[in-house]
């Protein structure tokens, strides 16, 4: 069990380090856009909308692209190496022989890059500088990475079950949690009732982070505070 777990473990920690590294070119790319008064080229031909779905879909397809890279090399690794270690790679791989645990492992990989991609669009559209956008992005991260640990080492240990599956139900750790948890077993009760509540929290975010996205663009010199924030957030699309 506990070998058959490195994997699931892998793809939650690769998601993370994955956002992290990709954090940076998000905000860095968005901000040079504000400073340098490119976006109001950019927005000259396309709208607001077609330039946040596309800066997700490229930020996604690398994300996704990294991850298809390792996983190829795992497995050329597993089939060509012999001994003990080629044994140790093929019982970890051993829970990627099922179709239905790679579609989960891909849907929550997936919504987790979407789910923190966006907020750190949101985060890049209200900063006007990368000292702004690292203030916004340190607490975030931090909110985010902090149970890792705890998951982690609750998989390794079969210990803190009852911690475990209450961050399986809370979305932001949603994706983190259940991916580590696949190869300890998880009920299809809990990847079903999570995937939807993990989707439903997508949509959400979606709908209010599109609306600060929109509205901060082109507010430059305006950093705003938790209060302008939940404005921005009920502010319907013009």
């Amino acid at each position: 069990m506990l070998v058959r777990s490195v994997v699931p473990l892998l793809s939650a920690y690769i998601l993370l380090m994955s956002l992290l590294l990709s954090g940076n070119w998000i905000l860095q790319g968005l901000v040079e856009e504000r400073s340098n008064k490119l976006i109001e080229t950019v927005l000259a031909c396309i709208s607001p909308d077609e330039l946040l779905y596309g800066k997700l879909a490229g930020t996604v397809a690398v994300g996704l692209t990294m991850v298809l890279v390792w996983g190829l090399c795992a497995t050329g690794a597993a089939v060509a190496t012999q001994g003990a270690v080629g044994a140790f790679l093929r019982v970890a791989l051993a829970p990627l022989a099922s179709p239905w645990i790679i579609l989960v492992m891909l849907y929550f990989f997936l919504a987790g890059y979407l789910m923190v991609s966006m907020i750190l669009l949101a985060i890049g559209a209200m900063s006007d500088s990368m000292r702004d956008a690292q203030s916004y992005l340190t607490p975030v991260l931090l909110v985010i990475a902090m149970p890792f640990t705890v998951v982690a080492q609750g998989v390794l240990s079969n210990s803190g079950a009852t911690a475990i599956k209450i961050l399986t139900w809370i979305p932001i750790y949603t994706p983190f949690t259940m991916l580590a948890r696949l190869g300890s077993g998880v009920s299809t009760m809990e990847i079903v009732g999570g995937g939807a509540l993990l989707a439903v929290f997508i949509g959400i975010e979606f709908v209010l982070l599109a609306r600060v996205f929109r509205a901060s663009l082109l507010n430059a010199g305006q950093k705003p505070n938790l209060a302008a924030l939940a404005r921005l957030m009920q502010r319907t699309p013009a």
